[in-house]
């Protein structure tokens, strides 16, 4: 299949066949003419949704991107530079969050840590580096990392703040570690005009926490969506949420 050129700006977001990168996907496709390259862990994972998206409408493909395996984030990357002439805008949205009870054995926190490393900032950086070529043929390239607050190391020392008591501490710290991530393409990339920032959606009610967040994904996605829509002159190496900054 040719490479084509699309009138419309594209944007491919990770684990986007549930939850918030599902209702990020109808968002940005409905209300503001993208055309969204959902991205699941298996085509067969994702063909729901995506059918579901292409019967309201929107523009909408699907894309399998495993991202505990190299070798599914290169296929991914390749089937897209044969089919797109660039990408203006990648969310790394796709992330797990592995429970811990107690005093865990040793060997079931290495695995716990490993798992989630693995997903939330192994898997993202590989997909943010293979990515970058089709990246850099976009007018103003975006790059959104959806994080946490509770990755906020200068919360988590705060016995004051809003989550100090939350023990989620594997998790807490693969959030740290994927917005160093971000910082280190901030650091290349910040000067050249590419909008690279972190954002937190707050507590949500999704799989990932057995929906017993606070708020809907519908309500979770307008930062995202800001995010995902900035120009020239918009922001980068931001960390924020629905209320403005927050303390790396």
């Amino acid at each position: 299949m040719a490479t084509t050129h699309s009138p419309r700006p594209i944007a491919l977001i990770t684990g986007a066949n549930r939850g918030i990168g599902l209702e990020l996907a109808r968002t940005l496709a409905r209300d503001h003419n993208f055309h969204v390259i959902l991205g699941s862990r298996t085509l067969s994972s994702g063909a729901s949704a995506v059918s579901q998206l292409q019967s309201e409408g929107l523009s909408v493909e699907g894309i399998p991107i495993d991202l505990s395996s190299d070798k599914s984030i290169i296929s991914a990357s390749q089937a897209l530079s044969r089919t797109h002439d660039r990408l203006d805008v990648l969310v790394n949205n796709a992330g797990i969050y592995e429970a811990l009870s107690g005093f865990p054995e040793l060997g079931d926190l290495r695995e716990k840590y490993h798992s989630t490393f693995e997903t939330n900032v192994f898997g993202s950086a590989v997909v943010t580096e293979a990515f970058l070529p089709l990246l850099e043929k976009a007018p103003v390239p975006r790059i959104v990392f959806v994080s946490s607050v509770l990755g906020s190391i200068s919360d988590r020392l705060n016995p004051e703040a809003k989550f100090a008591a939350w023990e989620g501490y594997v998790y807490c710290a693969s959030k740290a570690a994927l917005n160093m991530v971000a910082a280190t393409y901030v650091k290349r990339f910040g000067a050249k005009g590419w909008k690279i920032n972190v954002a937190c959606p707050g507590s949500v009610s999704t799989g990932l926490n057995g929906y017993q967040g606070a708020k809907s994904t519908v309500e979770a996605v307008p930062n995202l969506v800001r995010l995902c829509l900035l120009g020239e002159e918009g922001w980068t190496g931001t960390f924020t949420d629905e209320e403005g900054g927050i303390g790396w």
